[in-house]
C-alpha cells in the first residue's frame, strides 16, 4: 500500500525541523572544528546533506515514467536498512564539497528549507513514478516516494554523524 502523500510530506517537514533544530543548538565556534576522531566537520556534514538534497531536487523535477514490475515504494525498506544501520560505516572518501560554503546556520537553514519546499512541490506530481533523470548506483531508478524516504533516512544518518562529531568535540582536550 502506498503512503499517503500528505503524511509523507509531513514526515519530510518533521525531518526538516528536527535537522535544523539540532543544528541551531550547536555553538557557532564548533561548526568548522575537526579533530583526530572526525574526518568531517559539522558544517561539512550539513553541507553534504544539502548538496544531496539539491541533486535529488533536480532529479525529482526531471522526466518520470510509470514503474514496471514492482510497487512504487518497494525500495523503501532497502533504503532504510542501509542508512539506519549505524553499526555499518558508509564510505565517502572525503567530505564532498558544496557549491556554497556556509559560515552560519541561519543562511544554511534558509537554503535547506527552500530546497525542501521545492522537493515537496515535486512530490505533488506523479509521486509513484520512477525518476529517469538519475539512476542511483545502489538502488537503481527510484520513484519520487522512494527519493523522499531516501532524503529522510540520509538526513537522519547525518544527524547521527553530527551528534557523534559534536560529542567528540566535547571530549577534545582544551
Amino acid at each position: 500500500m502506498l503512503p499517503n502523500i500528505a503524511n509523507l510530506s509531513t514526515q519530510l517537514d518533521n525531518n526538516t525541523a528536527l535537522f535544523l533544530d539540532i543544528l541551531d543548538t550547536i555553538p557557532a565556534d564548533k561548526l568548522m572544528v575537526r579533530n583526530q576522531h572526525t574526518q568531517w566537520t559539522i558544517m561539512e556534514s550539513a553541507e553534504h546533506v544539502l548538496m544531496i538534497e539539491q541533486s535529488v531536487c533536480e532529479t525529482l523535477q526531471g522526466n518520470t515514467a510509470p514503474v514496471q514490475d514492482r510497487s512504487p515504494d518497494s525500495k523503501v525498506k532497502q533504503i532504510a536498512e542501509l542508512f539506519m544501520d549505524f553499526s555499518k560505516r558508509l564510505f565517502v572518501t572525503k567530505p564532498i564539497a558544496s557549491k556554497t560554503v556556509y559560515k552560519d546556520i541561519a543562511s544554511y537553514s534558509t537554503d535547506f528549507r527552500a530546497t525542501r519546499e521545492l522537493i515537496k512541490g515535486a512530490l505533488e506530481h506523479h509521486p509513484d513514478q520512477e525518476c529517469k533523470a538519475f539512476e542511483h548506483n545502489l538502488f537503481g531508478f527510484l520513484t519520487k516516494i522512494e527519493w523522499i524516504y531516501y532524503l529522510i533516512y540520509h538526513t537522519e544518518r547525518h544527524l547521527h554523524q553530527i551528534t557523534r562529531i559534536e560529542d567528540n568535540l566535547e571530549n577534545m582536550p582544551a
